[in-house]
């Protein structure tokens, strides 16, 4: 059985990830400093937690590895904004020291790089793989960044997925992107206050998001090796995006305070060619997004600690930083 590495294990999208994987009989160990806590508890044979900053673990420990899936990164915007010090070293450098650990290991088949769309930062088109990124961000720039650096050395096999604006429960919840946050008040403020509004975003559920993931892992035919795939499910602004979940959920009685003002300098519209790659051809993706949507909602109704400061990644970074911590 081939072993795989998750770096990030912990984190919002790996902590969907590892029980989806895990559920396909997959054998996991799973690398994370444990910012926010530890989010995989359910035991499993198959299932290993090293608890600890994947750049201070030596060369050898790689060499068991035949998949390795980077979740790795400060991806909130303003969280990476704190101390760009610490993003560089995060997101980029700490990346360098692990190509160059791995590198020479033959065993190891699939490098899969969790970039994000927002490379692409202010863009009128519809964006496809051949658009010319336009990152804004320090979180994007250094994406684009470390994307380049992945194919200009071309010494290991890896693949790049620049997933849209996540969305969906996890564990490891975060209410600082939009469909959640958005959810989140329409149930226990009985409003949404927008910014803005007018800017375009392409959104990812992160259960379709480990779907592809899974594709890549089993694909015997290497199709997707040294290949960069936009992936998400559909676009929308969030004036637009506000109005179509309350038809969803079909909540009434809720405010929408718009504020014109925006801050936010983000806006483009993605192809779903990519994605249509991963997905059967009579795949419905309308009604996948309804269903997902009503899906993130029935859990986020259940939960007791909504407005959590852990569950707002500027808030952990930047106490981790008061603190000292990190």
């Amino acid at each position: 059985m081939e072993k795989i590495l998750i770096l990030g294990s912990e984190g919002y999208l790996g902590s969907v990830l590892v029980p989806y994987l895990l559920s396909k009989n997959k054998n996991i160990v799973g690398v994370d400093k444990c910012y926010f806590g530890i989010n995989n508890t359910k035991k499993s044979k198959n299932f290993k937690l090293i608890k600890k900053d994947y750049s201070k673990l030596e060369k050898n420990f790689f060499s068991q590895f035949q998949i390795i899936i980077d979740l790795v990164n400060i991806s909130n915007d303003p969280a990476s904004e704190l101390n760009k010090k610490l993003t560089n070293r995060i997101n980029y450098y700490n990346k360098i020291k692990l190509y160059n650990k791995i590198k020479s290991y033959k065993n190891l088949k699939k490098y899969i790089y969790i970039s994000s769309c927002s490379v692409y930062g202010n863009n009128s088109s519809l964006i496809n793989e051949k658009s010319k990124p336009k990152p804004i961000s320090l979180y994007s720039k250094l994406c684009f960044k470390y994307e380049n650096y992945l194919k200009n050395k071309k010494e290991i096999k890896f693949t790049i997925l620049r997933l849209g604006t996540l969305y969906g429960w996890s564990k490891r919840m975060r209410y600082d992107i939009a469909i959640n946050k958005i959810l989140r008040d329409i149930i226990f403020l009985k409003k949404v206050e927008i910014l803005g509004g007018k800017q375009s975003r392409f959104f990812c559920y992160n259960k379709f998001a480990c779907e592809v993931i899974k594709i890549i892992i089993l694909d015997k035919k290497n199709k997707f090796l040294n290949k960069v795939y936009n992936i998400g499910i559909f676009n929308t602004n969030i004036l637009q995006l506000t109005k179509k979940i309350l038809e969803i959920i079909k909540m009434k009685n809720i405010s929408i305070l718009h504020e014109e003002h925006n801050i936010d300098r983000r806006s483009y519209k993605v192809s779903l060619s990519s994605s249509k790659k991963f997905v059967k051809k009579s795949f419905n993706f309308e009604k996948f997004v309804n269903n997902s949507i009503i899906n993130t909602f029935k859990k986020i109704k259940k939960d007791k600690s909504p407005f959590n400061n852990k569950k707002i990644t500027l808030s952990v970074y930047s106490d981790f930083l008061k603190n000292k911590k990190i």
